[in-house]
């Protein structure tokens, strides 16, 4: 017997397309790969040289199921002057990856029947989880002249009673959009006036471009208490394998979620911990890399813009996903896909797995000899259809 909930989910389709990429790369072949959800540069030294310590000298046992406390107190100092949010270190839980953070967050909020909006495009993972918990997505359609964007209109629209709570990403994946103070803020008043939480996941908060800045959900008055905040360190300090996140929040919240490691994890890898402290202490090397992915998004932009009007590519303004409007072309995103690494060996996400059929997601997580050499192939693709 498996549980219907378990039965119910959907492989991640990110996932499998990045594992057949790899497959092909092993046999040889010479495919492109757009499909990273992870940075493609080597975790810094100065993080590897911590961790290393950390094993030397023994820091390998359990830490307090929320987290060293020389982390959380270093996470409290990060939010407060970076993001401007006033938490205490109790008011943290470090968890193994940002998607389990996710995840406490959701199963201690989440009841049985409860109503989560989801903008849609949305990352692939969060409807899988809300389901997971027994709660329903109820999705929020965003639109492309709206730059994918939540309204405050479209919002108070979707409201009921057993609305429970609102998942915001940004800069989102795959869209790569972000939010203004102002647009944060006439959210916020929806939130404020129905008593929802905020689930405002900025993982990809390092990867911004053009001088914007970013502002924290929980920074916006009169939000603190509903604001449920995830980071981590996966793509800011390219950590992704050493599977650390957070979850910051209300004391009252983050009190009951702690239950919910006690009871799985127990504890985040008591090395991966030491190794995020010291990421923490320098963000030299996120300066660098924000700067290395602006500099891929403007040369695959440029590319992709030669592609119109069969393709056209939506420029972020964080992460290092480009989303692409490939809905003249007739095919279907899977459809596409799937001829453009069969015939081209380039391999891009199919945007349906993201609730955007004809749309597809390109990461710019690769070299620039590697971003022109698939635009090329994309172009030669897309002229012969």
């Amino acid at each position: 017997m498996i549980n219907p909930r378990v039965a119910a989910l959907n492989r991640s389709s990110t996932l499998k397309l990045t594992a057949l990429t790899k497959k092909l790369k092993g046999e040889g072949k010479d495919v492109v790969n757009f499909t990273a959800g992870e940075p493609d540069f080597d975790t810094p030294d100065f993080i590897k040289i911590a961790a290393k310590a950390a094993i030397d000298s023994g820091f390998t046992k359990y830490t307090p199921s929320a987290g060293d406390l020389g982390l959380r107190e270093a996470i409290v100092t990060k939010l407060k002057n970076e993001n401007g949010i006033t938490y205490s270190a109790s008011d943290i839980i470090v968890a193994s990856g940002a998607k389990y953070a996710i995840y406490i967050a959701l199963i201690t909020a989440l009841d049985f029947g409860d109503e989560v909006i989801l903008p849609a495009p949305y990352w692939v993972s969060y409807p899988e989880m809300i389901g997971l918990c027994g709660a329903k997505v109820k999705l929020l359609a965003t639109k492309k002249e709206e730059n994918f964007k939540v309204t405050a209109v479209a919002l108070e629209n979707l409201m009921t009673p057993k609305t429970r709570m609102l998942i915001m990403n940004y800069p989102g994946n795959p869209t790569g959009i972000t939010y203004s103070k102002s647009e944060l803020e006439a959210i916020a008043k929806v939130a404020i006036k129905h008593k929802f939480y905020v689930l405002s996941d900025e993982i990809y908060e390092k990867l911004i471009y053009d001088g914007l800045k970013h502002v924290s959900f929980a920074s916006l008055p009169d939000v603190h208490d509903i604001t449920l905040t995830i980071n981590g360190f996966s793509k800011s300090a390219s950590m992704t394998g050493w599977r650390l996140g957070y979850l910051a929040g209300p004391s009252a919240f983050i009190e009951q979620a702690g239950k919910v490691v006690d009871h799985t994890t127990s504890c985040a890898s008591s090395i991966s911990q030491k190794a995020g402290l010291a990421a923490l202490k320098d963000n030299s090397w996120q300066t660098h890399m924000t700067k290395e992915f602006e500099k891929r998004r403007d040369v695959l932009f440029a590319a992709l813009q030669k592609c119109a009007p069969k393709l056209i590519p939506i420029k972020p303004e964080g992460s290092f996903y480009m989303f692409c409007d490939i809905r003249k072309t007739g095919l279907k995103s899977d459809e596409f896909c799937s001829k453009l690494l069969e015939k081209y060996l380039v391999s891009v996400i199919p945007a349906d797995a993201f609730g955007a059929e004809g749309y597809i997601r390109i990461s710019f997580s690769a070299s620039i000899a590697d971003i022109e050499k698939g635009a090329a192939r994309i172009k030669q693709f897309l002229d012969g259809l």
